[in-house]
């Protein structure tokens, strides 16, 4: 008789303990399920605020736009001669489209110059400045980047060359050197105009990719053009936004028709246009290419720069 009591208690306290983890597992999948909901129903701009990340005013009112397609620019014979007997400047065109140029006396950069009194500096310098908009400082390499613009829009790091002033300094932060490419008359590619993604819905890509922190403030978003592929020596650019955040300490881009995002890639981009640059001055014949060996011995030695900054990481 005692036994079977016994029994029966391990039974009930089985049965009470089975009822209790039953409710505590509906308890958490109740909770479970309300989180989802609420995590549905948080918009990105919640999220932003509840990140202290800012945003400058938005254009709400987007469409469409098309693919672009053009080419290198080649230089006329007019242009070539005046290209060739600019004034302070050692010159040579290679290929009839690549402008490299060394100056006959070193131009300083003055000490905290802003980025407009720099541009205006360089502009005073080169060919075609109106095609070109100041970029970046790239100090690591001691070199002055400008893109080209198309229509009023930027062309953002066209890594197979044209579009693209690079300006190069010495030690001394005096200008020595510059190569200078441009892209010609544009066209519509494919199939007419495709609708964009919004400016926020650029930003909502970075937040959740986890490139915008807690904090950040995006200073900037614009849009440009960034290089899509290349068709029988023409190339195809897509619209594509430049988010630039914290006054530019970061820069991202993001293709506004097909969405994919990635970010600014100053070193790697700088140093194949060096490795590029230092071809085609070996491409010159003897004669220009002995004119141009202090510009060979610049680029060799940012270059050996890069080179040991690789190693000692």
């Amino acid at each position: 008789m005692q036994w079977g009591h016994i029994k029966t208690l391990f039974i009930l306290s089985f049965l009470i303990l089975n009822i209790y983890l039953v409710f505590q597992f509906v308890h958490k999948q109740q909770d479970a399920d309300l989180g989802i909901i609420f995590s549905q129903e948080t918009t990105i701009e919640d999220q932003l605020e509840a990140d202290n990340i800012s945003l400058p005013e938005l254009d709400t009112n987007v469409k469409e736009e098309t693919y672009i397609l053009t080419s290198e620019r080649v230089f006329d014979e007019k242009e070539l001669e005046k290209i060739q007997n600019k004034d302070g400047q050692q010159t040579a065109v290679i290929n009839g489209n690549s402008i490299i140029s060394q100056l006959d006396d070193p131009i300083p950069i003055p000490k905290n110059a802003t980025k407009q009194e720099i541009s205006d500096l360089v502009k005073g310098q080169i060919f075609f400045p109106d095609e070109f908009v100041y970029w970046d400082w790239y100090k690591d390499l001691n070199v002055l980047i400008f893109f080209q613009q198309i229509e009023g829009r930027t062309v953002y790091y066209n890594e197979h060359g044209p579009g693209l002033l690079l300006v190069y300094l010495n030690d001394k932060n005096e200008i020595t050197h510059y190569t200078e490419t441009l892209l010609s008359k544009t066209d519509a590619q494919g199939s007419g105009s495709k609708p964009l993604i919004q400016q926020m819905q650029a930003i909502e890509a970075l937040y959740n990719s986890n490139d915008l922190h807690p904090n950040d403030k995006v200073t900037k978003i614009e849009l440009g053009y960034y290089s899509r592929l290349i068709e029988e020596g023409e190339q195809v650019f897509a619209p594509t936004w430049n988010v630039t955040v914290n006054g530019g300490e970061r820069n991202y881009f993001i293709n506004a028709i097909e969405g994919f995002t990635f970010s600014s890639i100053d070193k790697t981009f700088l140093n194949t246009m060096i490795e590029d640059n230092i071809y085609k001055i070996h491409s010159l014949d003897d004669k220009d290419e002995k004119k141009f060996e202090p510009f060979l011995d610049l680029l060799n030695k940012k270059q050996q720069f890069k080179n040991r900054s690789e190693i000692e990481k």
